[in-house]
């Protein structure tokens, strides 16, 4: 579908019209200022991190995002990896609550790409291996469905950038990514044009693919 080949072209697939914001905007805690240990699951998934990794070197399991209560997740979402973010969408896309699962899944996307372009050493099969997996399981569904009006899913991007903008980053400092975030952001921006610029053909080929458009 042509909003398939968007996302691969600009590299950042975001949609969805959830109000996130509203959770967590002007929260008056500070960036982080140094890096700060990646949850034990993340730590645990791929090869590379058993290969690669340091025997008995510290991993963060304080938080659990698939048992924590939704609305508590969300009230500390910007201090977690932004693989949380992931499960956070997910869990919100299964309760019914998608129009939020939209804005935290694309808001976790921005933050992790951010994080990877922070970190170009982090080896292939442990994070980015983890962020292609959550991309294409937990996104499917969500882009499927954000796509689907794209007048909201513009208005969610733009409410991603005012989100990321205005509220910390607890768990990568941002003063020392300060040239990746506008790069990510940028990617952002050049998005919400592309789908203000195909919007007819988008809805058109998501008709021709059985997809409603809302």
């Amino acid at each position: 579908m042509r909003e398939q080949l968007l996302v691969a072209i600009l590299g950042l697939a975001l949609a969805g019209c959830g109000d996130g914001s509203k959770a967590t905007a002007n929260e008056a805690q500070a960036d982080a200022t140094a890096p700060r240990p990646v949850p034990c699951s993340v730590e645990r998934h791929g090869m590379g991190a058993v290969i690669g990794g340091k025997p008995g070197a510290p991993c963060d399991d304080s938080v659990d995002p698939q048992t924590l209560a939704l609305d508590a997740l969300i009230r500390i979402i910007p201090d977690q990896h932004p693989s949380f973010y992931y499960v956070l969408a997910q869990r919100l896309f299964a309760a019914d609550r998608r129009d939020e699962a939209v804005f935290w899944f694309y808001a976790g996307q921005l933050r992790y790409r951010i994080r990877l372009s922070c970190h170009p050493d982090l080896r292939p099969d442990t994070e980015p291996a983890l962020f292609g997996s959550l991309h294409e399981t937990v996104g499917r569904p969500i882009n499927e469905y954000g796509f689907g009006d794209l007048p909201a899913l513009i208005a969610t991007l733009e409410r991603v950038l005012a989100w990321d903008a205005e509220t910390r980053n607890g768990f990568e400092p941002k003063a020392a990514c300060a040239s990746q975030i506008a790069e990510q952001r940028e990617g952002l921006g050049q998005l919400i044009r592309q789908l203000r610029d195909n919007g007819a053909n988008i809805r058109r080929d998501r008709a021709a693919n059985g997809l409603p458009n809302r």
